[in-house]
Order: structure tokens, then sequence, then C-alpha cells
């Protein structure tokens, strides 16, 4: 039967009472069993325009219990885990406080500097290794170059780093 051939109007007259009944029943919810029922007709007309159904009712039901458990598997995936206040305060604050994160940004500055300060060469070995991910084979592909020379940038790229940085 294709959509064209039943009475959407009436089929939902006669089958609407009987699915809001199954649903409610399974979610016992009112507003998703109303959601569910809806849908149930939406999964009608869009079976109907690509197919055949035999039996409207029958895959109405089938289809409002298929979405009700849906839906219940789904609430259980998600379901919220009871926490009481005084657990919820003894969760510790990951957060870093005001002043340990100007001192981060003050360190990052630092770092930046320290990189920018590099050998254009070594700085954009030591970039691209350490900032974008690429491997050293990667890196040696791109600029060209071999792959010891790409690791002797690199150690010498963090010892460069090591002296500019432990040093203040």
């Amino acid at each position: 039967m294709n959509a064209n051939t039943f009475d959407i109007a009436g089929l939902y007259t006669s089958e609407q009472g009987r699915l809001r009944r199954l649903i409610r029943r399974l979610v016992g919810n009112k507003t998703t069993t109303d959601d569910l029922v809806h849908q149930a007709f939406v999964k009608l007309l869009a079976a109907a325009d690509g197919g055949n159904i035999d039996n409207c009712p029958a895959y109405l039901r089938t289809t409002a219990r298929n979405l009700a458990l849906n839906h219940l598997r789904d609430l259980k995936r998600h379901a919220e885990i009871g926490v009481s206040d005084a657990e919820l305060h003894a969760i510790p604050d990951l957060q870093p406080s005001p002043e340990m994160t100007v001192v981060y940004r003050c360190e990052l500055r630092r770092v930046l500097q320290a990189v920018a300060s590099l050998p254009p060469k070594r700085r954009e070995v030591f970039v691209l290794n350490k900032f974008e991910g690429l491997s050293y084979d990667e890196i040696a592909a791109r600029l060209g170059v071999s792959r010891n020379t790409v690791i002797s940038h690199i150690v010498i790229a963090l010892a460069d780093l090591d002296r500019k940085i432990g040093s203040k």
C-alpha cells in the first residue's frame, strides 16, 4: 500500500488511541508518548512512499513498540547518576586558580619566545614535529632533507630551548 491509497487521517483517528496506550504503558510519560505516536506515523508515511505495506495497523504497532523500546534503551544509556551535595563538594576542582593561569601564560610566553628565537630551519623542523605532530619521516619528505637531518635539528633545538628556558 502506498501513501496515495490509504486515508492517513482515518488511520490516525482509528489507531492513535491504541498506539498511545501501548506506548504509555512502556514509557509512562505523556509528552514522550505523544512524540513517539507521531514518529510512528511519520515512519509509516516514509515506508508507504518507498514500498508496499500490507497491514498498516500492524506496522504502526510494531513501529510504535520499537520506538518506545529504543527510547527506554536511550534513557538507560544516558541515565543520571545521583550524587549528594557532600559528594559533589568532595570532587576536587581541576581548574587552575587565576594565579596559576597567569603563571602558565607567562611560562607559555617564555617557551614561545624561545622557540621563535631558534634559527629558521631548526624552528621549522621543531614546530612541525612538536606542535603539528608530524613524524621525522614526514618532515624529511616535506622539507627535502634526510631523516637524520631532521633528528639533528630536533636534538639541537631541544638543547637550545633547555638552555634558554632552564636558565631563567
